[in-house]
C-alpha cells in the first residue's frame, strides 16, 4: 500500500509540474495600455456622440481634423458644420486645436470594449464620447 501511495504522489507530482510548466500567461501578447497611436486609430474608426447630446451631436475625426454633425432624434446630417479642429499627437496626448488661440491638449481613455473615449485634462474628465452603433448603453 506504501509503494501504491509513493507512486500516486510522484506521478501527481510529475502531472502538476507539467502542466505548469506548459502554461503561458495569455496577456503576455497583449499591452497593458494602448498607445496613443492606438487610440487616434480607434478615433479615427468610428462616429462619436457626445454624452448628454446623444441623439444631437456627433464627432469624426479623419486625417487630422476633428468634424462636428448636429442632428435630431439620432438622425445627423451628412454634411458637417463648417468649421473643422485640427488634432495632433503630442507625446502621449492628443492635442486639438479648436482655433482663435485654443489648444486644448488631452489625456484618452478608452473603456467598454473601446465603445466609450473620456478626454481627460490634468487628469480631471472633461469630454465623455460614445461610439455610435455600439454597445456602451451596457456598461453605464
Amino acid at each position: 500500500m506504501k509503494t501504491f501511495i509513493n507512486k500516486f504522489f510522484i506521478c501527481l507530482t510529475l502531472l502538476t509540474s507539467m502542466a505548469l510548466a506548459n502554461c503561458n500567461n495569455a496577456n503576455e501578447d497583449l499591452p497593458l495600455e494602448l498607445t496613443i497611436q492606438d487610440k487616434v486609430i480607434l478615433l479615427e474608426s468610428g462616429e462619436w456622440l457626445l454624452k448628454g447630446f446623444e441623439t444631437n451631436v456627433m464627432h469624426t475625426f479623419k486625417a487630422g481634423k476633428k468634424y462636428t454633425f448636429y442632428g435630431s432624434g439620432n438622425v445627423f446630417s451628412n454634411e458637417a458644420i463648417p468649421g473643422t479642429q485640427e488634432y495632433t499627437i503630442s507625446g502621449e496626448m492628443l492635442t486639438i486645436n479648436y482655433n482663435f488661440g485654443n489648444i486644448t491638449s488631452y489625456q484618452l481613455k478608452f473603456s467598454c470594449d473601446n465603445s466609450i473615449v473620456e478626454f481627460y485634462i490634468n487628469g480631471k474628465l472633461n469630454t465623455t464620447l460614445y461610439k455610435r452603433n455600439s454597445n456602451y448603453k451596457q456598461c453605464l
